[in-house]
């Protein structure tokens, strides 16, 4: 609404940045008083992180404002260039936090918080990357308002930029200071990230400001800190309330972000995901996000696809299965300590024992690793270094072969075996011997039987199985009697007929639609939980027991329950 000019001042010769409104908006009384009560406003504020106003008035009907020349370049720039490394993004921030503090305290709220009103100097980015904190600037108070100039905005009018308003002032509903914080957090997001939290047309962006979360920060971008990912996330939050206020947001800028929480908690959820970074995480049991490492690509520790399986061992590490062609340097199972580390890569391509064709799930044992290749439709025992000791299945009707196996599942005394196109579920001793089975037929007058697409095991070795065709989980004591029945929900976007991995922790079920990005949970009294939203397509789950947290507790021995 106005043109910028670089100008010089008669007075004392300093470079001065002359704003002079478009002349269409000349004849607007209203536009030309905000536009004088800016100058004004910024007259009054005495902050070295706000642009400076020396003068402000008119010749005829040139109206001006003369401020402070600023060389540099606006953040939405330096974002679009990826310039700012995390530091000097938390830098930035710090500085117009400290900015935002001092207008509010003077009972003004800014309105319109966003990149291109955050102004770097080309002296404050440094050599290494960091960001001199007295080279940032918040400008363009445009429509900046306190109570006193409500009179002078329209009422219900949404006025800001849409991708940056918060849901409050997206709905033309009075707004406070926690606004701004929300606007804040907006161009905090896309800093970190490089791209907004919500995208689209004007009126889709509209809708997702008032009605969605967007995907958490470290979602996007890995490297992010969980500290930080969590303060912007807080700050997006809908409910002007439950934001921080800039204190608190300071208190994690000027030193918090950089303090890792730990592990703290018994128990988290390992899972494996298909995206191209942070394919293995470790998310905590309300669903926020504590780990990740692994991914797609050429790396130390990255691969060239996602994981087919995951499994968590007696010690804690996280074993791994994946498809990949190649010769004999290539190898198809391997495990990851917590910290990420690579310590065991097991399993070649091929056909001979201790090689493998497609290994499609994976059941760490208290001696080993079991592992179910799909394309052979054999089960391959592996000691705990990694050795091959035994196989057995093979391609068949049943009785301890397999048409199609899908998934595969071991308790202290049984393996379980999901034969998918057979369409039963096969229970094995440790050595490969059948023991017995477990299908349903579609109805008693039929003896065409139901599709079975999971399988789960709970901490008393009862089995359940996904019943595909009715959408249900089937509780089953060993003996095959179904004792309950449990409605698994379908979000939108799953498909009701992929493969359900289910996990379970004293009385309530964990389930995942492989693709699907939702962590179900349902009691085994039938009641169904909040799902929790991981935000990648889900491709494997399992518990992680934190040994040293709970060695530090009480010195049991954990190896039954990480197999249970």
């Amino acid at each position: 609404m106005a043109t910028v000019y670089k100008g010089r001042s008669k007075k004392d010769g300093r470079l001065i940045a002359l704003k002079i409104p478009q002349e269409k908006y000349i004849g607007d009384p209203r536009f030309v008083r905000r536009f004088h009560r800016e100058a004004e406003l910024l007259a009054h504020l005495d902050h070295p992180g706000i642009v400076k106003v020396y003068d402000h008035g008119n010749q005829g009907d040139t109206h001006y404002i003369a401020m402070e020349f600023l060389d540099g370049e606006g953040l939405d720039r330096l974002i679009e260039n990826k310039r700012l490394g995390i530091r000097s993004i938390v830098e930035v921030m710090s500085r117009v936090a400290e900015a935002l503090q001092h207008i509010h305290a003077q009972g003004i709220i800014h309105r319109d918080i966003k990149p291109g009103n955050i102004m770097v100097l080309k002296n404050a980015v440094r050599d290494d990357g960091s960001v001199d904190p007295r080279g940032v600037r918040l400008m363009d108070f445009g429509i900046a308002a306190g109570k006193v100039l409500t009179r002078l905005t329209i009422t219900g009018a949404r006025i800001g930029t849409p991708v940056y308003m918060s849901p409050e002032q997206a709905k033309g509903q009075r707004i406070d200071h926690k606004s701004d914080i929300y606007s804040f957090g907006v161009v905090f997001y896309e800093a970190l990230c490089g791209q907004p939290p919500f995208q689209g047309a004007y009126e889709a962006v509209i809708h997702q400001q008032i009605t969605q979360m967007p995907t958490p920060p470290k979602q996007v971008n890995p490297d992010i800190p969980q500290v930080l990912s969590d303060l912007v996330y807080r700050m997006l939050e809908k409910d002007p309330e439950k934001r921080p206020g800039l204190e608190a947001v300071l208190e994690v800028l000027r030193g918090k972000w950089q303090e890792d929480p730990g592990l703290t908690a018994p128990i988290y959820l390992a899972l494996a995901v298909e995206t191209k970074k942070g394919t293995l995480r470790l998310m905590d049991l309300n669903g926020t996000l504590m780990r990740m490492w692994s991914g797609v690509g050429s790396g130390r520790g990255m691969f060239p696809s996602p994981p087919l399986s995951i499994s968590v061992d007696k010690d804690g590490g996280f074993w791994i299965s994946l498809f990949e062609y190649g010769g004999g340097a290539v190898r198809l199972v391997h495990r990851f300590d917590v910290e990420g580390e690579i310590t065991h890569s097991i399993a070649p391509y091929g056909m001979k024992l201790g090689e493998l064709l497609y290994p499609i799930s994976l059941a760490a044992v208290p001696d080993g690793l079991l592992v179910l290749d799909g394309e052979a439709c054999t089960i391959t025992r592996f000691d705990q270094e990694g050795n091959p000791v035994a196989r057995f299945g093979g391609s068949g009707q049943g009785r301890g072969t397999f048409e199609s196996p899908r998934a595969m599942l071991a308790s202290r005394n049984y393996i379980f075996v999901l034969d998918y196109g057979n369409r039963q579920v096969q229970r094995l001793d440790h050595s490969g011997q059948y023991i017995s089975r477990y299908a349903f037929r579609k109805s008693r007058e039929s003896q065409e039987l139901r599709l079975l697409g999971g399988l789960g095991l709970t901490p008393d070795d009862q089995l359940l199985i996904y019943d595909a065709d009715s959408q249900k989980i089937r509780k089953l004591s060993l003996e095959g009697e179904v004792l309950l029945s449990l409605p698994l929900p379908v979000a939108d976007g799953e498909d009701p007929t992929s493969q359900v991995e289910m996990v379970v922790l004293d009385d309530t079920i964990y389930a995942i639609r492989r693709g699907g990005t939702r962590i179900h949970r349902v009691k085994l009294s039938g009641q169904s939980l909040s799902s929790l939203e991981v935000y990648a397509p889900l491709r494997g789950i399992a518990f992680w027991h934190n040994i040293q947290k709970a060695k530090a507790k009480a010195p049991i021995d954990l190896s039954a329950q990480a197999f249970d």
